[in-house]
């Protein structure tokens, strides 16, 4: 479990108040048909990093591109260079051409929960994120708005809830952590072409 907590650090770095209570019900069907889930995806992003215990944020921003149950390259440019590149099979990060971090999911099972997740929140594919939370949500116009809460233990130490909020794609997305800490991440300049 320390792993889910070192990877949502290095890896993400928040949005509005928790928008869970102003949800009701709705139809996961409708979501699939709003939203794409292309094989390729790349774009830019900004990450905000809250810390409660310090109240203090910190900001990131970089560049990201996946291709569906394959590879996340996560490229951190700012304000230190960073790349994590992560498969279903292992998590690893460099900073400035060095690995500091592998991990792989034969020895580590956790690995490929946070992949499954991950790529799945990244690609809209709501069915295989049913496994892991519940949601609710709302629909208006083709905006959507979706808060996960974990159904698994072991995922809700670290996660209180994830709001999710997109059109055709997702937009932002916003971790919540029961210690008050959160982090927001938007994606701008998104293309199905690389």
């Amino acid at each position: 479990m320390k792993y889910l907590w070192l990877l949502l650090f290095v890896l993400l770095q928040p949005l509005s108040p928790s928008l869970a209570q102003s949800f009701g019900q709705f139809d996961v069907a409708q979501l699939n048909q709003l939203t794409l889930s292309p094989e390729k995806l790349s774009g830019q992003f900004s990450q905000q990093k809250y810390l409660a215990d310090f109240d203090m944020q910190l900001a990131s921003s970089g560049e990201f591109n996946y291709i569906k149950s394959q590879s996340v390259n996560w490229h951190t440019l700012a304000p230190i260079e960073n790349k994590i590149v992560m498969t279903p099979q292992s998590i690893t990060s460099e900073q400035g051409g060095t690995q500091i971090m592998q991990l792989q999911a034969d020895s580590n099972p956790v690995v490929s929960v946070l992949s499954d997740i991950f790529f799945s929140v990244l690609t809209s594919q709501w069915q295989q994120l049913e496994v892991y939370f519940t949601f609710s949500g709302e629909l208006d116009d083709g905006q959507w708005q979706v808060v996960l809460t974990p159904k698994d233990s072991a995922i809700s130490q670290a996660i209180s809830n994830i709001e999710l909020q997109g059109d055709a794609y997702l937009r932002q997305l916003k971790f919540i952590e029961h210690n008050g800490d959160y982090t927001d991440i938007r994606f701008v300049n998104l293309r199905t072409k690389q």
